[in-house]
């Protein structure tokens, strides 16, 4: 079997994937590793990726999947013992396979790492990251988490045999991880594996995801729920957005190193969480019947 399985979702196969693919290509050779690019963009010159990268294998999806069908896809075709999850927007550090392995060492299920952002970050991809990543930006020790972020995530396949019901519309890390906290395993983020953001997805194209996966993260949720609760969560959509906020601001003002950026983009964040919350609201309207996995974007 493999050591370790490493997973390219590529919705968009843009100029970040080169780069992506030139840092897991400097690291473990096979057998020991294998490199896995799920590509969901449909776009011709991802054919002088694969020639570039003849240690890859790629799988080519149709453009209507999203980022958790790609990982799912991916998940179906490996067999390596550790399966280790990221994007095309995140290039892996020197080390990252390695540290990955080294941290599967310990009993724990699910290992998740450090995300760091690039230095040519514009203002919106500094947003998308306070957004998307502020639990785990460095320093910090390492530690228990309810949640691990999927674009800087491992799992042991064994672990991810149980969930493999969870996956029918794709791997959502939320309710993956839920499920094996519940089955009371432990999720383990550790600082040494690091990514970075390397950003360059548009600003318009995330707020419409952001509104897609909120609808869909509550939607999902409302399967447990009556019609009451259902629409009192609704009600209560407006506070989500103010909880998001201080939990941010909270970890960025905690940590420290980028308070001055966190300002400068504070309004595009506030954008992108009110995108959330009025999906996350509205999935809770509709509820569980009208839920749909989002597609692409």
């Amino acid at each position: 079997m493999v050591d370790i399985s490493v997973i390219v979702a590529a919705p968009d196969a843009g100029s970040n994937l080169r780069e992506c693919l030139s840092a897991l290509a400097s690291q473990l050779q096979p057998p020991e590793l294998e490199i896995v690019v799920v590509d969901g963009s449909e776009r011709r010159d991802v054919e002088q990726l694969i020639t570039d990268f003849p240690a890859a294998r790629f799988l080519r999806l149709s453009a209507s999947n999203s980022i958790p069908r790609l990982w799912s896809a991916g998940i179906a075709a490996t067999q390596g013992r550790i399966v280790a999850l990221t994007i095309e927007n995140c290039a892996p550090s020197p080390d990252w396979v390695q540290k990955m392995l080294t941290a599967h060492e310990a009993p724990w299920p699910a290992v998740g790492g450090a995300i760091e952002i690039g230095p040519n970050a514009s203002l919106v991809d500094w947003a998308i990251y306070f957004c998307r990543y502020s639990s785990h930006i460095l320093p910090f020790s390492s530690r228990f988490l309810d949640d691990l972020p999927g674009d800087n995530c491992s799992y042991k396949h064994e672990a991810l045999d149980q969930t493999r019901d969870l996956m029918s519309d794709g791997f959502w890390e939320t309710f993956i991880n839920y499920d094996m906290r519940r089955r009371g395993q432990k999720l383990l983020s550790d600082p040494s594996p690091v990514v970075t953001y390397l950003g360059g997805i548009p600003g318009w194209q995330f707020f419409r995801r952001r509104y897609i996966h909120g609808r869909y993260f509550s939607a999902r949720r409302a399967r447990d729920f009556t019609s009451a609760q259902r629409l009192m969560r609704a009600a209560a959509s407006p506070i989500i957005l103010l909880l998001l906020l201080n939990r941010i601001t909270g970890r960025v003002w905690r940590n420290g190193r980028h308070r001055s950026k966190y300002l400068t983009a504070l309004p595009l964040v506030i954008c992108f969480l009110l995108a959330w919350t009025a999906g996350e609201g509205l999935g809770y309207v509709t509820g569980p019947k009208a839920i749909k996995a989002p597609g692409r974007d």
